[in-house]
């Protein structure tokens, strides 16, 4: 597993587009868990607002490409997911680390 340092070296190293998509996960949803992920539509809709210049067609490229590299996963063809490379990176990125996701377990209901 990579160090955090290594991470941040890494992190760096991204073109643009890859540092806002994942910059744009807790900026988009402050209160959002490990594993939850976004639209592209909805990356596209904040890309535009902040006039960073990226399409829409940019976005899906990206979010394919790091889908390649095993830092966000896309589901259903419309959402990416970052996996755990990609929350630690987010971390690295933003300084922000999402919480887990903890809900107690459910019983099982009575026979």
């Amino acid at each position: 597993m990579a160090t955090d340092e290594q991470l941040k070296s890494y992190a760096e190293s991204l073109p643009p587009i890859y540092r806002e998509i994942l910059a744009a996960f807790p900026r988009i949803e402050p209160a959002r868990k490990q594993g939850f992920g976004l639209a592209f539509q909805t990356l596209s809709t904040d890309f535009e607002s902040r006039h960073t210049g990226f399409t829409l067609g940019e976005i899906i490229q990206a979010c394919q490409a790091l889908e390649q590299q095993h830092i966000v996963e896309i589901k259903h063809r419309i959402f990416a997911y970052p996996t755990q490379l990609g929350e630690r990176l987010i971390g690295v990125l933003t300084g922000q680390h999402t919480p887990e996701v903890l809900v107690p377990e459910l019983p099982s209901p009575p026979a």
